[in-house]
């Protein structure tokens, strides 16, 4: 994602007019102050970072840092009805060391862009917004706002309609035909041990395929 930060810092504000008219600058974000806005519920390593691109400053003090930077976050996945089920996880970002009396977070311009999108070629997203929270613990009386973002998506079925569950209809309808079959049928006994055996093995094949949860 492209993790856009914006804000305004009093102490790199200057006047055009005493340099030459320039009205903004790219400066390495290590040369400033930077807000230490983090993923709270993040999977990966914290000491990671962003990368560390530059930053632009405009003269009023308003400094525009978009680093881009890949997230893994947990969610707690609920897999009961594979392969029809839906998932909705959350993107929590806060501040890591400031309260809302000295870092103020909010989502500047109330959307998401989505125009980057990539769409999965397994899941469906279904809906996504944002939402600013504020907090206050009772250790502490400052309030700690924070940003979540919610993520509803959905599995495609596509494929696990004709790998899994048509494969078990017809083998449900196979295990019907042993009934019918005369009793002193040869085949009867050998229908019934091969529809048996086969559907062991798809057993084994859907328990590969199932995806792992929270709590597997």
């Amino acid at each position: 994602i492209w993790f856009d930060q914006e804000w305004n810092d009093e102490l790199l504000r200057w006047n055009p007019d005493d340099f030459g008219g320039i009205q903004s600058l790219r400066i390495p974000c290590d040369m400033i102050w930077l807000p230490d806005i983090v993923l709270y519920n993040n999977a990966d390593d914290y000491t990671a970072g962003y990368m560390r691109s530059r930053a632009m400053v405009l003269y009023t003090g308003t400094v525009f840092w978009p680093p881009p930077t890949q997230l893994r976050s947990t969610c707690k996945v609920d897999v009961s009805l594979f392969p029809f089920d839906e998932q909705r996880c959350s993107l929590k970002f806060g501040s890591w060391t400031y309260h809302g009396f000295q870092v103020d977070i909010t989502n500047r311009s109330g959307n998401i862009d989505l125009t980057n999108y990539v769409p999965s070629g397994e899941f469906d997203l279904v809906k996504v917004y944002q939402k600013r929270r504020v907090v206050k613990y009772t250790c502490c009386p400052e309030p700690y706002p924070d940003i979540t973002f919610f993520i509803h998506i959905r599995r495609k079925t596509l494929y696990y309609l004709y790998n899994i569950v048509f494969p078990c209809l017809m083998m449900s309808v196979l295990t019907l035909l042993v009934f019918i079959l005369p009793p002193d049928s040869g085949e009867k006994i050998a229908l019934g041990i091969t529809v048996l055996l086969a559907s062991s093995v798809f057993v084994l094949a859907i328990a590969e395929k199932m995806p792992e949860t929270i709590t597997s």
